[in-house]
């Protein structure tokens, strides 16, 4: 579960270093328009961030309720992004569904490391 976490951030944090200074590789347009260069930008600070917050829980990962929640938003957030991007690559506006496909793997590689573990979280110590 841990390594859902650590690989999450440090695959954010790269993706997101690298969005901030080459926006246009978002949707992979030869010709972006500014207002999708600022928004590509903005959601390379996102998740740039994201994946900063990601990697510094990997360090102290425990499996506790808080975990748990955060290792599945950190699924759902794959999920939906894939699907979207699946979207955006059906009318076009992608030339290709490689986001897609890598965010939908993605999902589905932390949703089976997540299913494994499931039990360890239902050892939790009551809380008093």
């Amino acid at each position: 579960m841990r390594n859902i976490l650590l690989f999450h951030g440090l695959l954010e944090s790269i993706a997101g270093f690298l969005l901030i200074f080459n926006p246009q590789w978002l949707l992979f347009h030869t010709q972006p328009e500014l207002q999708g260069i600022v928004i590509a930008k903005l959601y390379g600070i996102m998740i740039f961030g994201f994946g900063l917050i990601s990697y510094l829980l990997s360090k102290s990962f425990e499996y506790n309720q808080m975990y748990k929640q955060i290792c599945l938003v950190v699924i759902s957030l794959h999920l939906i992004i894939g699907l979207y991007m699946y979207g955006v690559f059906q009318q076009r506006v992608t030339p290709h569904p490689g986001a897609a496909i890598l965010h939908l793997t993605l999902a589905i590689i932390f949703l089976v490391i997540y299913l494994r573990n499931i039990q360890k979280f239902n050892h939790e110590q009551p809380t008093s």
